[in-house]
């Protein structure tokens, strides 16, 4: 359908040249009117998508008063027609927020462009505040108390149940400082510490000190943002009224009588979170959990463990008795990814006889976690928006929208602030899955953890290999500490599972212990892995490696190899030709 133009000129000629050359250029022109009041009163009939206005009109209002009425009462947007571009004319006619200004005489290719660009411009502008009220929609719903902030402290957002607890109306909270509105008894709102360190920080068993003068007991945490060019994008302080946190009788914290280290455990989980920036990380993830926010996205480094957060944040929320569905972006070929998640009908494409349900059906009710989404495709990206924003979709080939009611957890290791620069990643995709963001830190961050991880992984896997390895050697504990762990989690639990492996006593020596990646403290290294300092870490090098290593320690016997693997001896030599080892 052509885009609806009404003409505003009070002079006969020039608005009829106007009318002639839309109407050539396939536009429709709902009317050619004079006056500001019968702009009003065509716009109250028959809207149109884009008012062309002269500035100075017949009648008590002029253009730039009309056109402000039109965008404020409407959201009809202006693009001036005027003779007059003097700068006092300029700074009246901004105050309608036009889309164009073109000063006459004009050429008709001119005007074109101008009208194509506004009409563009105020789309795009529409589907952003669309977008922005479905964000406010959904955290709006949410029963834990959410403020966001920029990165001067004031309020952007505050949802209902911040009103509640605060005392304050969003309508009186927005550009208020943040320490007033989310006022503590001891002002200590360390929002500067978030932003500066780009760490969580938790607020526990705190005075609120609401609008009216009432002291309310809360607990919570302060989420830094980044925006999309990857820069502090402000913070989320997410809380509840009474004591929260650990004390939360669903997760508790206790002590190992291994190691005495600490970990949390929820319904089937047992994550191991020794160190204080693990427990302020675990601490918010429950809170995300249960504010069923639609959206949640993971950012960190390889191996710092997002797909077990993503089901620790599904599991610890009211959605754990639906389904958990994982794909890997990455692993999905482009042509089927798209098959995968949305499903199809018969004869959606070549070989497609029977209808599928895509996994976006199977998650229906739970969580669908979208692991290396940094890596879907344009136009993935532009269909999953659309999930996003009205929860439903159609299946490849099908002409009926399917509803759904899920929670969409994305994670990656990629920049995606940068890939948006780049042009490889939507904004409008960004913005939608960052409504809350987890970062998950390197190992090298929170170091109290190595042992303890290192520990938990050593009971793992000797009951994984039927083994008997009683514990670390104070040696060795010394180097796995030492260590900076590029690889992360996943690098110590395969270096663990390696030297479990290759011991021949009962705790685990300096000499079982071998980095894939870079040299520990006190090991030597081969001259190959001294010219490639960061060997490759995939599934196929590292079985490589320890079958090297097995028939090394074995002197080139391969049915001892095979028992030191835990492996017959026809699987050793298969995986051997597979590895091009015979």
């Amino acid at each position: 359908m052509a885009d609806k133009i009404l003409i505003v000129e009070d002079e006969h000629i020039t608005a009829e040249d106007l009318a002639e050359i839309l109407k050539g250029l396939r536009y429709q022109v709902t009317a050619v009117v004079s006056s500001g009041a019968e702009a009003i009163g065509e716009a109250e009939q028959n809207p149109p998508d884009l008012v062309l206005m002269d500035i100075r009109i017949k009648g008590e209002m002029d253009g730039a008063e009309t056109a402000h009425i039109l965008r404020e009462r409407f959201d009809i947007p202006v693009v001036y027609l005027t003779a007059h571009a003097d700068r006092e004319t300029l700074e009246h006619a901004k105050r309608a927020r036009p889309l164009g200004y073109i000063v006459k005489p004009f050429h008709e290719s001119e005007l074109h462009a101008s009208v194509e660009i506004a009409l563009s411009k105020h789309r795009h502008d529409r589907s952003v505040l669309s977008r922005e009220r479905h964000v406010t929609d959904v955290l709006g719903a949410l029963t834990t108390a959410i403020i966001s902030v920029d990165e001067a402290e004031t309020v952007l957002m505050m949802n209902r149940a911040g009103e509640n607890l605060t005392g304050w109306s969003r309508q009186e909270a927005l550009g208020e400082p943040a320490r007033r509105v989310f006022r503590l008894a001891d002002n200590d709102l360390p929002i500067a510490e978030a932003l500066q360190q780009r760490s969580l920080v938790e607020i526990r068993d705190r005075f609120l000190i609401t609008k009216n003068g009432a002291r309310k007991p809360i607990s919570g945490n302060i989420a830094p943002l980044r925006d999309s060019s990857g820069r502090p994008g402000g913070a989320v302080i997410m809380f509840e009224a009474g004591a929260g946190g650990r004390e939360d009788p669903h997760l508790i914290s206790k002590t190992l009588l291994e190691g005495q280290a600490n970990a949390i455990e929820f319904g089937r989980f047992h994550i191991v979170a020794a160190s204080e920036p693990m427990k302020q990380v675990l601490s918010f993830a429950v809170r995300v959990a249960r504010s069923e926010a639609t959206t949640v996205l993971l950012e960190g480094e390889s191996g710092t463990g997002k797909d077990l957060m993503a089901q620790f944040l599904h599991y610890s929320s009211y959605r754990r008795t639906g389904p958990f569905v994982a794909v890997n972006c990455s692993a999905i070929p482009e042509a089927l990814l798209e098959s995968e998640l949305f499903g199809r009908e018969p004869g959606a494409y070549t070989d497609a006889r029977t209808q599928k349900k895509g996994l976006l059906e199977v998650a229906r009710g739970g969580t669908l976690f979208l692991d290396e989404v940094g890596d879907l495709s344009p136009g993935v990206q532009a269909k999953f928006l659309r999930v996003l924003e009205q929860q439903s979709f159609r299946r490849l080939g099908g002409v009926h929208d399917i509803e759904v009611d899920l929670r969409v957890i994305a994670a990656t290791n990629r920049d995606l602030s940068g890939a948006v620069q780049t042009g490889a990643f939507r904004l409008d995709l960004f913005h939608r899955l960052s409504v809350i963001q987890i970062a998950p830190p390197p190992l090298r961050d929170h170091p109290e953890d190595i042992l303890p991880l290192a520990n938990h992984f050593v009971r793992q896997h000797n009951l994984r290999y039927k083994a008997h390895i009683s514990g670390i050697a104070p040696a060795t504990a010394k180097i796995l500490s030492a260590y900076d762990w590029p690889g992360n989690v996943r690098e110590l639990r395969n270096v663990i599972e390696r030297a479990i492996l290759l011991e021949e006593s009962y705790i685990l020596q300096p000499g079982s212990i071998q980095f894939a990646s870079r040299r520990g403290p006190g090991l030597e290294r081969s001259t190959t892995e001294q010219a490639a300092p960061r060997a490759d870490l995939s599934l196929k090098n590292s079985e490589r490696n320890l079958i090297v290593q097995a028939l090394e320690k074995t002197g080139g016997n391969k049915t001892k190899a095979a028992a030191l693997l835990g492996i017959s001896r026809d699987v050793l030599r298969y995986r051997m030709k597979q590895l091009k080892l015979l």
